[in-house]
């Protein structure tokens, strides 16, 4: 049976090229009911991405600066575990990229965020959903319509404690009216307006659902950047987020083979995750760097090393730099 959730659309009627500085500020296209064209947009109408579209175990937006620093020249960019397209997100708009995970719900987010007249509808909706505990609890029901799918991943990821409600994990209400900073609440009120910012940096984005090694094997070339960002090692987790953190969990047999795919590459690689005698011992040789963040990301919270490692093509192309 489908709950009657307040703002559900059920029945709706549907109505550049690379630059060497890889983070910097840019102008984002909004899409509105001016008539306007996709990718049109007036001077000075700028919004920024203030958060990704959903908050995703393992997101790398507060670490974006840090990694897109490592960041080489080069002409496709590629992340092949999307999840929120965090550092995607963060990162100047290139000449190719391309977006890719197994989570269809994921997915289908970022699909009707490519497409104008969707992601209005989705924006809109969002407008309407009251911050509500039974709008929480609605938001598990399967639906077969693509914007209601997205506005409950949404609502899920936004209203539930933590990050597994993105990934329809157990998660409780997210209710933090005894906050200091901004609350959930405020953070949903911006969100149709976020929104619409992650729907314009999307535009030229190449959204793909299909496995990892596949991805980056289609899209390889040897100018072609891979930022690597799989599920973290179980043996590495907090204890919370060791068996549920993720739609399509990874054993260290399918790490392994996902590094050894990974050597066998043209292009550019920088895999992330946490400090591991797994990717130390089979990704000898190539260039490592690390900092400490906390596990939630929030202070307080468990430390961890999180590591980037980066294949001898990037060394050699941030030793050139320049356009490749």
């Amino acid at each position: 049976m489908v709950r009657n959730c307040a703002a559900s659309i059920r029945d709706n009627n549907p109505g550049n090229g690379l630059s060497g500085d890889l983070f910097h500020p840019f102008s984002v296209r909004l899409f509105s009911r001016s008539g306007r064209a996709q990718g049109e947009f007036r001077r000075g109408e700028t919004v920024n991405i203030r958060h990704p579209a959903i908050r995703y175990h393992g997101g790398k937006f507060r670490l974006a600066s840090w990694i897109i620093s490592h960041f080489p020249a080069h002409r496709c960019y590629v992340e092949s575990f999307g999840g929120a397209a965090s550092v995607l997100l963060r990162k100047a708009p290139g000449e190719a990229e391309v977006y890719n995970d197994l989570d269809s719900d994921v997915v289908n987010l970022f699909r009707i965020l490519r497409d104008p007249v969707l992601s209005e509808r989705l924006s809109e909706a969002c407008a309407l959903t009251p911050y509500s505990r039974e709008e929480f609890r609605c938001a598990y029901d399967h639906s077969d319509d693509p914007v209601e799918r997205a506005r409950r991943l949404v609502v899920r990821s936004t209203m539930g404690f933590g990050s597994a409600g993105a990934t329809r994990g157990n998660t409780g209400f997210r209710l933090d009216t005894k906050r200091n900073s901004a609350t959930a609440q405020r953070i949903w009120a911006r969100q149709p307006d976020n929104l619409a910012a992650v729907a314009s940096r999307f535009a030229g984005v190449l959204v793909e659902n299909r496995s990892a090694i596949q991805c980056m094997r289609d899209h390889d070339t040897e100018s072609t950047l891979h930022f690597v960002d799989p599920p973290y090692i179980h043996g590495t987790r907090i204890e919370v987020a060791k068996n549920s953190a993720y739609r399509f969990e990874m054993t260290d047999t399918e790490h392994a083979g996902l590094l050894d795919a990974l050597k066998s590459l043209s292009g550019m690689v920088i895999v992330c995750g946490y400090d591991s005698e797994l990717y130390n011992d089979m990704l000898s040789g190539w260039k490592q760097v690390s900092r400490t963040t906390a596990a939630n990301g929030r202070k307080g919270s468990v430390q961890r090393t999180e590591c980037l490692w980066m294949n001898p093509a990037v060394t050699v192309q941030q030793k050139q730099g320049g356009r490749v």
